[in-house]
């Protein structure tokens, strides 16, 4: 980037503006996060997941409209759904482990998803993983047996549901990363959100109960919280490098561990803590790491394509 490219309209570097809006966007992420255990409260797990969706549909009506409905078309419906079904399997998984477990502890747990991006990268894609990204593959896993503790305490099966979220989470990055090829980011949102919202009703439909106002406020400040979150952290991603912003998303971690001590006076357990420490630090060294590298191989194949015009 040149130093022009640096600077935002009122002078403001370009990636002090993008981090401002990951951490916002984190914010947000993490305020939706703990309204999810207040509305499941007196709702399934399944029909705050539908609600989250739904209410973010109005929200992204203008987007829809706009040009005529021009962010509609597409010609990869297929990948569209099928990252719309791990989508909708993600989100009731993690909704029931926020019902049910510490909000901390869920959180770092659905963090290990980089760790199942490197693996997958590796034995299924055949991409080139260096030892480095190996290491901290494994120290993450270790940071998932801290938090377990196999042998030493029983496992409730509700623990197993954010790292079954965060598994499917890796497959719906490189969903995802085959969609941007050819589509645009609120392309992709929309679709995310209209198959999201219609599957997870019909599953809803099972479980539901009439809301009062008050879970129907809560669930609407979640729609909204959802989609500023994704919003803000998309923005933030076209205004740096991935290596620079990538990271600061692990900012969910401390701000729902204080949003969950101060709202429903959870004191995060000593041992868990350290655990999640250890797969957030492994997490954000592969995430970084394989931006760098992406980064390079871009530029390496700029430089190709420029000595062969």
């Amino acid at each position: 980037m040149t130093s022009a490219d640096n600077t935002a309209r009122f002078g403001i570097p370009l990636p002090v503006v993008a981090a401002l809006f990951m951490v916002l966007g984190m914010g947000a992420l993490a305020l939706n996060h703990s309204l999810v255990r207040i509305v499941t409260s007196e709702l399934h797990p399944f029909q705050v997941s539908a609600l989250r969706f739904l209410w973010a549909l109005p929200i992204m009506a203008p987007w829809m409209l706009r040009r005529r409905g021009a962010l509609l078309r597409t010609r990869r419906h297929g990948l569209h759904f099928a990252t719309s079904m791990l989508t909708v399997i993600m989100t009731a998984s993690f909704f029931v482990a926020l019902a049910e477990m510490p909000l901390a502890e869920a959180t770092a747990l659905n963090f290990t998803a980089p760790l199942f991006t490197t693996i997958i990268a590796a034995l299924l894609l055949k991409e080139r993983v260096e030892f480095a990204r190996w290491g901290a593959t494994v120290i993450g896993f270790v940071g998932v047996l801290i938090i377990l503790r196999p042998g030493f305490a029983e496992i409730p099966l509700v623990a197993l549901l954010p790292i079954f979220g965060a598994f499917l989470l890796a497959w719906w990055f490189i969903g995802v990363k085959r969609l941007s090829a050819t589509e645009s980011t609120a392309t992709i949102t929309i679709y995310q959100t209209l198959w999201s919202a219609l599957v997870l009703t019909l599953i809803a439909v099972t479980v539901w109960v009439t809301p009062t106002w008050e879970m129907l406020a809560y669930s609407a400040a979640m729609g909204g919280l959802g989609t500023t979150g994704i919003v803000c952290t998309s923005r933030a991603f076209s205004m740096a490098e991935a290596s620079a912003i990538a990271p600061l998303d692990y900012l969910r971690l401390p701000f729902i561990a204080l949003i969950a001590f101060f709202a429903f006076a959870e004191i995060p357990d000593g041992v868990a803590m350290i655990g999640a420490l250890i797969i957030t630090s492994s997490a954000i060294y592969i995430v970084r790491r394989a931006a760098i590298i992406e980064r390079e191989h871009r530029l390496r194949a700029e430089k190709t394509t420029a000595g062969s015009a």
